[in-house]
């Protein structure tokens, strides 16, 4: 266990204990994928990383747990199980509803996992990486930006944070982004953004159509789109 100390500001002046300290520990899982069809992620509160690989036939899974306390430190977990063809790994936390201001319990996770069997993540916040999954990918997401390359066919519902999607072979469907900025380029299938409440929109190079069904603040900018384009009336083609 390493316990790195932290300077609060006001460290001098304040006449209470000022200095916090985080602690961390591994939490590392793996399980056998050969045959599965599915792999199910559920990362919760902390930074994510998943990154397909066409060798492998097991999903690996190296977490970092960080608290501001031994006790919840203990308490965060991972769990990665086998459930006829799906995969699950399910990150487990100490619940928050007693915490003080000053308290935190995070699960960091780098996933490895097979290529070519479906992805689906549901994530609370913090931010998140996928690369190289070439099967489709389901993401659900809280807050925390969002970095996707090199994947098939993708949706996302995402609240708050930023969207970016680079190198798809396949089709982009965003069903809903509450805040943030969504650049999507590099897509041989079609570009669908359903609602986009705020944040700047960037499309290009695009297989197939593009089309924005709902938008309200922000700009929309668009290139090298080979079907039909349908958005509102402020587009601003490059």
């Amino acid at each position: 266990m390493r316990i790195t100390p932290f300077v609060i500001a006001g460290l001098f002046s304040a006449p209470a204990a000022a200095l916090a300290q985080e602690y961390d520990e591994a939490r590392n899982a793996t399980v056998n994928a050969a045959g599965a069809t599915s792999i199910r992620i559920d990362s919760r509160a902390g930074n994510l990383r998943v990154t397909g690989r066409s060798d492998l036939t097991e999903v690996r899974v190296r977490g970092t747990a960080r608290a501001s306390h031994r006790d919840l430190l203990a308490d965060i977990k991972v769990e990665a199980v086998r459930n006829g063809n799906e995969v699950e790994v399910r990150a487990i936390l100490p619940e928050s509803r007693d915490w003080h201001w000053n308290e935190h319990a995070v699960l960091d996770l780098i996933v490895e996992v097979p290529a070519a069997v479906a992805l689906d993540v549901d994530d609370t916040s913090g931010d998140m990486t996928i690369e190289g999954v070439s099967a489709r990918v389901r993401i659900d997401d809280n807050s925390g930006n969002i970095r996707v390359r090199d994947v098939g066919d993708i949706r996302i519902s995402d609240s708050s944070g930023g969207i970016e999607v680079h190198g798809v072979k396949g089709s982009v469907d965003i069903d809903d982004d509450s805040s943030g900025e969504i650049e999507v380029y590099d897509v041989t299938g079609s570009v669908r953004i359903g609602r986009d409440s705020s944040g700047s929109i960037d499309v290009s190079r695009v297989g197939g159509d593009f089309i924005v069904e709902r938008d309200g603040s922000g700009s929309i900018d668009y290139g090298d789109v080979k079907g039909k384009v349908d958005i509102p009336r402020k587009r601003h083609y490059r």
